[in-house]
């Protein structure tokens, strides 16, 4: 199993990294960077929305400067979030943003940049009207947005000039999105395209499509999740749209996902990482406990067979965790417009 793979640059993106969302400074995000880096990772997937650049750098500077770690030797992944797409012709927001992003890892260069949606705010500070979101996950009423990403790509284009990004790609696009970008904005092809991918969710047609354009696929929640904006965890048990014969449970407590882990004498997260990694995808699974970190990264000393990856595929019912911004990109249960 390659523990690398390559990108439409030549460069190497190792497959296993540290997923920092929804780690913050209280809850240990820079300690657990520094475990993630000694415990064997070199890649670290952030954002500018995760709200913890700040932290992520001074891991990375206090690092570097101990020496065993050079920068050279870790893969740092940012993105560029809604707010700083290209609105009405103002396309400073994109640089503005990347060089923010810099400041903030205090690095001189990022290895891959991604647009993390294909969406378009108006608004730079959605503090100012409350957020972006409501509760139940419905855009905020006071947010102007549109889906917009054409432009936006043309502009990041230009910061490969620049050198201060090494790769380009996306996050949360669609096959559909992912054509008309490449057709229309002829030039360079994202390098990779982020989405959330794992046994519920294992979307195999954008795989087979970014396979065919050779575009890396990387996997957010590899692990399910335990929370949503809906409340719902797990796809109900059943046949229809959304759902499974082996549902009712996260993934880390579904019962096939364990039947595979006690058959191989691993933990279900380490099933669900190798599954990943089996299906030719990086995999960026979060934690900010150190054991935890370390365990999630010890995967290639085992293979599921093919017959427990049939059975672990057979859980594909299309069951998002994360939704998007309107009706018609990434429709499910738990996005609040869902049959309506």
């Amino acid at each position: 199993m390659l523990r690398a793979k390559t990108l439409l640059t030549g460069a190497e993106i190792p497959t296993i990294g540290l997923g920092l969302w929804k780690s913050t400074a209280d809850s240990g995000v820079k300690q657990a960077v520094k475990d993630a880096l000694d415990a064997g990772y070199r890649l670290l997937d952030g954002a500018a929305a995760y709200g913890n650049e700040k932290e992520v750098g001074d891991a990375l500077k206090e690092v570097f400067d101990e020496g065993s770690i050079k920068r050279d030797d870790v893969f740092v992944v940012s993105k560029l979030f809604q707010t700083h797409h290209v609105w009405k012709g103002d396309t400073s927001r994109v640089t503005a943003a990347l060089n923010k992003t810099l400041s903030d890892l205090q690095l001189e260069y990022l290895d891959l940049y991604l647009m993390h949606w294909p969406f378009a705010f108006e608004q730079i500070d959605v503090s100012s009207i409350g957020g972006f979101r409501l509760a139940d996950g419905t855009p905020n009423p006071k947010l102007n947005f549109e889906m917009e990403y054409k432009e936006t790509w043309k502009e990041m284009t230009e910061l490969l000039k620049s050198g201060k990004v090494k790769a380009i790609g996306v996050s949360n696009f669609t096959v559909e999105q992912l054509k008309d970008l490449i057709e229309n904005v002829p030039g360079v092809k994202p390098a990779v395209n982020q989405c959330e991918m794992h046994p519920y969710l294992s979307q195999p047609e954008l795989r087979t499509f970014c396979e065919e354009q050779k575009i890396v696929m990387m996997a957010y929640s590899p692990l399910g999740s335990g929370d949503s904006y809906s409340g719902k965890s797990f796809p109900e048990v059943g046949t229809g749209p959304f759902q499974t014969p082996s549902g009712g449970t996260t993934l880390l407590q579904n019962s096939v996902v364990k039947g595979v882990a006690e058959k191989l004498g691993k933990s279900p997260a380490q099933v669900l990482i190798r599954w990943s990694l089996q299906k030719g995808l990086v995999c960026i699974p979060k934690s900010t406990k150190k054991e935890r970190i370390g365990q999630n990264g010890a995967v290639h000393d085992f293979e599921i067979s093919k017959e427990d990856m049939d059975a672990l595929e057979a859980l594909n019912c299309g069951f998002r965790y994360g939704i998007g911004y309107s009706k018609g990109h990434y429709d499910c249960p738990n996005a609040p417009w869902f049959n309506k």
